[in-house]
């Protein structure tokens, strides 16, 4: 199984009351502002690369895994009536009520699947994909 993304460090999580996407040679990016959670998955080009890095065999083994913690994440957020965005960018910018900006590079081979949880006044702060609830409480309070 491949390694979460970035969960030694918390990272950066996610909100959107409004988004918009903007794509470039380098990819999308997304901007998000407003409390919410981020579901983000490798683009294409990231998925290939995952392919020849760990081998089909085990990619196709550790996408199996990821899409069913995305399945039961996506279940939990939606029974607490958090948003939810769900992406494949490459980048993600997110503005708080205070105007202070935070970008996060997902191109970084830190990132494949994961969830950021973004409360919309503070940084986002990367979740724990498997099983959200403790990350939830901690930065949504819900």
């Amino acid at each position: 199984m491949l390694p979460l993304p970035g969960q030694a460090q918390n990272r950066l999580a996610a909100a959107a009351s409004r988004q918009s996407v903007v794509t470039s040679s380098r990819g999308q990016a997304l901007t998000v502002s407003g409390a919410c959670a981020v579901l983000y998955a490798p683009d294409a080009a990231k998925i290939s690369h995952l392919k020849q890095q760990y081998g089909e065999a085990n990619f196709n083994t550790s996408a199996g895994d990821n899409h069913a913690y995305v399945a039961r994440s996506r279940a939990y957020l939606q029974g607490k009536g958090i948003r939810i965005i769900e992406t494949t960018a490459t980048q993600l910018r997110f503005t708080t009520t205070g105007g202070a900006h935070t970008v996060l590079d997902l191109s970084s081979p830190a990132y494949s699947w994961g969830l950021l949880l973004f409360n919309g006044r503070t940084a986002p702060q990367e979740a724990n994909l498997a099983d959200p609830a403790t990350d939830v409480q901690t930065v949504m309070k819900k």
